[in-house]
């Protein structure tokens, strides 16, 4: 079932957003207001799932001065509106909404970022699981809705996670904690298998490497070297230190597989911003590094944001505004006089 209450907010703070927006004296109040805060109203975008989240974040943290522009007499502000603004249940339901969305935009983010791989997704679906349970008894959703979330989470759980999932859970050493049911537990069996006879591979010698890394025999006896696993990727971890067993070409073989085609698609968006009608005569060398060094720049400087580094189409909303303060530049001396007020 459609989640109602979710919708209508979500209507009801996208008609806000754009109104203020949208609304020269409404926008120039709110900015005159906010002047000393770093706030901005952010419209979501079509495809970008979490910018709901940073529409929300906008609004609270703008509360103050919208709630003072609703009552303000300098702004012709519509009535409709003005009842959203003054009204608590809105900001109550805003709050509520927050504490089960952040933590899927969250997941999704980390998903979804380049230094994820396979043996993630697992992981993120149990802890996702615990946190929505966690925020749902207290949410403002009614109870089929909160019954719908739930149910709405298993299926997409169900839909991603594969048995290639349960075994790259398996073989990433950092999870020693067992969250595999028995029946995933033989599926990731078949799974290493299978990649075993594709690579060529005794697989007999490669299961029976594998009991050992399971029980902590052998190489894997040693402490040191589950330590050192917190401080390389679980791919170096098989080829560097564990290379010499049967079972490291089918890990770090597995390992090394993304869980999702976002990297690949911010690398194509890099080529299309770099490679462009103005700039059509770079060779194809040169266009290889040009984007080596765009998509590997917080390498060179960690402290740099990863935002920083993406597209600045990738970061704004197609509805937003590119900027504010040439908008703010049109208000009159009607308008400031309204602000004055």
């Amino acid at each position: 079932m459609a989640l109602n209450t979710m919708d209508t907010l979500y209507k009801r703070a996208k008609q806000v957003v754009k109104y203020v927006k949208g609304k020269q004296v409404a926008s120039a109040i709110s900015k005159q207001n906010d002047k000393d805060k770093n706030t901005t109203l952010k419209l979501p975008s079509i495809s970008q799932w979490d910018r709901v989240v940073i529409m929300y974040d906008s609004l609270l943290e703008g509360k103050e001065s919208l709630h003072e522009m609703a009552i303000s007499q300098g702004a012709a502000i519509e009535s409709a509106i003005k009842r959203i603004l003054l009204d608590k249940v809105f900001w109550e339901r805003l709050t509520s909404s927050l504490r089960i969305l952040k933590p899927i935009a969250a997941a999704i983010t980390k998903i979804e970022g380049d230094n994820s791989i396979l043996s993630d997704v697992k992981c993120m679906f149990a802890e996702l699981k615990d946190q929505i349970q966690t925020v749902l008894p207290t949410s403002l959703l009614l109870q089929a809705e909160k019954t719908a979330v739930v149910e709405s989470m298993e299926k997409r759980q169900e839909f991603c996670v594969k048995p290639i999932h349960a075994a790259a859970y398996m073989l990433d050493p950092k999870y020693e904690k067992n969250i595999l049911s028995v029946e995933e537990i033989s599926s990731a069996y078949a799974v290493i298998t299978a990649m075993s006879y594709h690579l060529g591979l005794d697989v007999g010698k490669v299961l029976g490497s594998l009991a050992k890394y399971r029980t902590k025999q052998g190489l894997w006896g040693w402490d040191g070297i589950w330590q050192s696993c917190q401080h390389v990727s679980a791919s170096t971890w098989w080829k560097g230190l564990c290379g010499s067993e049967a079972l490291a070409p089918v890990a770090s073989t597995i390992l090394q597989i993304p869980p999702t085609s976002a990297a690949s698609e911010r690398s194509r968006s890099l080529f299309g911003n770099i490679y462009t009608k103005v700039c059509n005569r770079l060779t194809n060398e040169r266009v290889e590094k040009l984007v080596a060094i765009r998509a590997n720049l917080q390498l060179f400087d960690p402290d740099i944001e990863p935002s920083s580094t993406r597209l600045d189409s990738d970061a704004e909303s197609e509805d937003e505004s590119d900027d504010e303060e040439a908008n703010l530049k049109n208000v009159d001396k009607t308008l400031k006089e309204a602000i004055a007020t």
